[in-house]
């Protein structure tokens, strides 16, 4: 039993959410977003090799993105929280050309007391997966598994519980054909590969001394798994049969990690754990998890973990928190793009309430950006 102590939670508790929401487990919206126009310092202005393909803007009272992946076919799945009387998060659907499709609220077997701590929705190609964590208690929390559901083209599947009381599981992401990797930290840290229908095809398990895993995935099926581990951040790298082939300590407090096109992998790493001075630095490893490169950014984890790190074919692009407050007292969010040995190319500043979500797919990515002053969410999709 442990109490759930992540800069998310803190984010959930400041800001407020979405008061818009529909009923039941799946229920079409027909109504079109709208699409005004944004002055050039609200997009990507400074990355020319990109194209903004479209800009879209869902108008609602206010909204926390607090996930979110897109699939093979390029749609974009996110994970949001409803306001008051509405605690659980929900599941929506927007297609690659910008229209709002459908709003999942998923009806759980939840025993006595388990609520959803997490939903966390993943794509193997385009398959997707939606994975909730499972939680009991007030202030001293305990972690009671997990519940698998396939989404299908009718809704969500079946659910699946796929762990039990043990671990917290927070996260999962797409490998191979229909399959999903699932990661769960503290009790011990442990992997569990699922097929699309939930069935647990293995399962790993680590130090409990570890926590707060990110994972990704390579293009030869390697799983890199970057873990704190107090003093530092250990990255792992995990045969698709959940084998350990090479582990690397870093001198680190907190980190996110990305599988590259080179076999390697790249992460944010940031030296503390929140405040002004938490720097937050680019490290790029070879497939051996030799270090290529380091690299210092404009971002500050003044939340913890507050940032998001993707590859692109020209090298990364990183967002998150920028390092001086403005004039209204608040932390600005930055994105910035470098290349592959480590060099920052651009930097600009974006408006955004909470850190944007980056949502890559093949050809480009998606920005989700949180409106101001409960003015919606912003979304635009950028082309490579």
């Amino acid at each position: 039993m442990r109490a759930i102590n992540r800069p998310l939670l803190c984010l959930m508790a400041v800001f407020a959410f979405v008061s818009w929401t529909l009923h039941g487990q799946r229920e079409n919206s027909g109504s079109q977003p709208s699409a005004p126009e944004l002055t050039s310092s609200e997009i990507i202005s400074s990355a020319g090799q990109y194209k903004l393909e479209w800009r879209r803007h869902y108008q609602r009272q206010a909204e926390l993105v607090l996930d979110g992946i897109a699939d093979g076919t390029d749609a974009l799945w996110i994970i949001t929280r409803a306001g008051p009387g509405k605690p659980d998060p929900s599941l929506t659907k927007i297609d690659p050309a910008g229209q709002l499709l459908a709003n999942y609220d998923p009806v759980l077997p939840l025993n006595p007391l388990e609520w959803v701590a997490y939903l966390s929705p993943a794509a193997s190609g385009k398959s997707v997966g939606l994975l909730a964590s499972l939680a009991s208690g007030g202030k001293a929390q305990t972690f009671e598994g997990a519940l698998f559901m396939p989404v299908g083209v009718d809704g969500l599947g079946n659910p699946v519980r796929v762990a039990s009381r043990g671990p917290q599981f927070p996260t999962m992401i797409g490998i191979d054909t229909d399959e999903f990797i699932v990661a769960g930290d503290q009790e011990p840290l442990t992997l569990l590969k699922l097929d699309f229908n939930g069935k647990v095809l293995w399962r790993r398990s680590f130090s409990s001394a570890l926590v707060l895993p990110t994972v990704s995935v390579g293009a030869s099926g390697s799983i890199f798994v970057a873990s704190q581990g107090g003093s530092y951040l250990l990255v792992q790298m995990v045969s698709s049969s959940g084998q350990v082939l090479r582990s690397k300590r870093i001198s680190a407090k907190q980190g996110t990690i990305v599988a590259d096109s080179e076999g390697g992998c790249s992460l944010l790493i940031s030296t503390g754990y929140n405040g002004k001075d938490n720097r937050v630095y680019l490290l790029t490893l070879d497939k051996k998890l030799n270090q290529l490169s380091r690299a210092e950014t404009p971002l500050v984890g003044w939340g913890g973990r507050s940032y998001q790190l993707i590859s692109t074919p020209h090298g990364h692009l990183a967002v998150g928190e920028g390092p001086t407050l403005s004039p209204q007292n608040e932390i600005p969010k930055v994105i910035a793009e470098f290349d592959k040995s480590g060099a920052m190319i651009w930097q600009q500043a974006t408006s955004s309430l909470a850190t944007p979500l980056l949502a890559p797919f093949a050809s480009g990515f998606y920005l989700v950006r949180h409106g101001l002053e409960g003015r919606g969410m912003d979304v635009e999709k950028y082309l490579y």
